[in-house]
């Protein structure tokens, strides 16, 4: 083909996405739209990405893996084996080997951006550099990802293009016989090498600086096995470095000798200081209640019928220097005082005995009357109307998600139900029974990712209709014919991946696969060892913090340098495509 070949747009399209000229949901569209007017591709051809069940199934699937996230259970699990670990390297094997199973059925990205705090939480309190973990920890999701149809949505992708074209697509844990080995010698490789070749770095100042308001508040231990003759450090109160106890009293009394071997008993009131979500996580912990009258309790926070509001107190209201205590704020304002911050430490040991000063912050739980009866007084000002951190769902509601996963899981595994379907029934059945609403539902899926892949679909028909594909694939042939098949396997692989480090994973997919099915053609081979390479090289991102959701999330976290990820990611890319070629040959071929 020269200059005036017909699909001269395909070379300007890669070049805006490489220089970043526009995010690739917006590159991918123009590109399509050019497609349509010039006469390339039809109309109807370039709406197929947008029906495409590959495209909607990764819609669906990210509603499902945030209804698990949005459980906690995922993150009370991961807390609790992370602060297990003592040593750097256990440490790192004990958030590696989880976060990689979960990846193959939850987005990665969500996974990432709930343990990196748990990491860098961990790391402060054992003067470890984040930058030895939150690498490592987004490339265990990347290939915990290719372990099944629907980790990554690239599987999906390349899974919905083959289906499209009449082939059988993969099967549920087809593409595990590649990606657990890469999964398994990835963590083996990181964990023995990844301390000594990823440096100590320093994260930006601004997640250094930790300017979070720090509540006072009250919590009593419940008759529960949880705390039955624990200690302080054995319940994990101790090594929470987000909270600090201040006091604790015993039936009624200050307990003025205590430390880390306090053991805790029913009916103790702890007198905690904590950010508001360190708090809200204190709460959550089973044995924990906050202390309350009750009738503005966190129980009726959790069901709606109160709201966390931030006030704060005034130079001239009428509550300065009256302790918390002897004002009814139940009947004067139908809120009461959950917490209270002052810039300087509280030196009160309860929360009734605290005399209320100008400009303390008081969290409360309000009730319906609330504006009511602040309406014409200048007692405080509200800050905000906070999200509620203590929310969680009822016990049935988070644990539904996990076991409706678990059914979809199983039948898609067993090839009884396809992912589709199984995946748009659970969708249904958890806005059915409320567990989420449709409002909820829609800001789980992510619309920049679907264009790309539903725009990316129209433009590998057009490689395909317009012979692009079978140009490429013919010099592709050229070039490595004296290698054989396995010389093939290897170029697919390099280049497709190149395409995932400049562009995106999904559109190096689309734009590969097209020329994989031309390269089976001539060579008269089955597409699917094609296939596969195409898939796991789409989302073997490692060298670049730009390939991949998850290495840019951590990029600016960790502090990391571009080269930090050459340096480790160079060897491990090597890896895994050795891997992946070497177990594409004695399988496939």
């Amino acid at each position: 083909m020269g200059n005036n070949c017909a699909w001269p747009d395909h070379r300007c399209y890669d070049g805006a996405l490489i220089k970043e000229l526009a995010p690739p949901e917006i590159i991918l569209l123009l590109a399509l739209g050019v497609l349509v007017v010039s006469g390339i591709l039809s109309f109807s051809d370039a709406l197929t990405g947008f029906t495409n069940q590959g495209m909607l199934t990764v819609g669906l699937l990210c509603i499902v893996a945030g209804s698990v996230q949005r459980s906690g259970l995922v993150e009370t699990f991961i807390n609790g084996i992370l602060s297990k670990g003592e040593t750097q390297r256990q440490s790192l094997l004990r958030i590696l080997i989880p976060s990689s199973i979960l990846s193959g059925f939850l987005n990665n990205t969500p996974i990432v951006a709930t343990f990196s705090p748990l990491v860098r939480q961990w790391c402060e309190r054992h003067n470890v550099s984040p930058s030895k973990f939150l690498l490592p920890l987004s490339y265990a999701t990347i290939t915990g990802g290719t372990m099944t149809l629907i980790g990554t949505s690239t599987n999906l992708v390349v899974h919905g293009m083959l289906v499209e074209r009449g082939y059988d697509g993969f099967s549920f844990f087809q593409l595990s016989i590649i990606g657990v080995p890469i999964t398994i010698g990835l963590i083996i490789f990181i964990v023995l090498l990844g301390p000594v070749l990823l440096p100590d770095r320093t994260p930006p100042s601004y997640l250094l600086k930790d300017d979070r308001k720090r509540f006072m508040m009250e919590f009593t231990v419940e008759n529960t096995e949880a705390y039955h003759l624990k200690t302080i450090r054995s319940s994990g109160l101790w090594t929470e470095k987000s909270i600090e106890i201040k006091d604790i009293y015993r039936k009624q009394k200050r307990q003025l000798h205590w430390d880390e071997k306090f053991i805790l008993q029913e009916g103790d009131r702890l007198w905690v200081k904590g950010t508001l979500d360190a708090l809200a996580a204190m709460e959550r912990k089973e044995g924990i209640e906050h202390y309350s009258s009750g009738q503005y309790g966190i129980n009726k926070l959790r069901d709606g019928e109160n709201r966390l509001l931030e006030v704060v107190v005034t130079h001239y209201s009428s509550l300065l220097f009256q302790t918390i205590g002897s004002v009814s704020f139940a009947d004067r304002f139908d809120a009461e005082v959950a917490g209270v911050h002052r810039h300087q430490d509280v030196q009160e040991s309860s929360l009734n005995d605290i005399s209320v000063k100008p400009g303390d912050t008081l969290l409360m739980l309000a009730g319906p009357q609330f504006e009511e009866k602040t309406l014409h007084h200048n007692e405080f000002t509200v800050l905000t109307k906070k999200e509620n951190p203590f929310f969680h769902l009822p016990s049935w509601k988070a644990v539904l998600p996990v076991v409706l996963m678990s059914a979809m899981v199983v039948l898609s595994a067993l090839q009884i139900v396809p992912i589709f379907y199984a995946s748009l029934a659970v969708t249904g059945l958890l806005l059915l029974l409320r567990v989420m609403t449709v409002k909820e539902a829609v800001d789980y899926i992510p619309i920049p990712i679907l264009l790309v892949i539903a725009a990316a679909f129209g433009v590998g028909e057009a490689m395909l209709q317009t012979g692009a594909a079978a140009f490429g694939a013919g010099q592709l042939i050229n070039w490595v014919q004296p290698f054989g098949i396995i010389g093939i396997f290897i170029v697919i692989y390099i280049v497709t991946n190149l395409f995932t480090e400049m562009i995106t994973n999904n559109a190096a997919a689309i734009i590969m696969l097209p020329i994989s099915i031309e390269a089976a053609g001539l060579l008269d081979i089955d597409i699917l060892p094609l296939a596969v390479i195409v898939a796991i090289a789409a989302s073997a991102s490692f060298i670049t913090p730009i390939g991949y959701q998850t290495n840019l999330f951590v990029y600016h976290q960790a502090g990391y340098r571009f080269t930090d990820f050459m340096r480790l990611g160079i060897p491990v890319s090597f890896f895994v495509m050795l891997i992946t070629v070497t177990i594409t040959w004695i399988v496939w071929v």
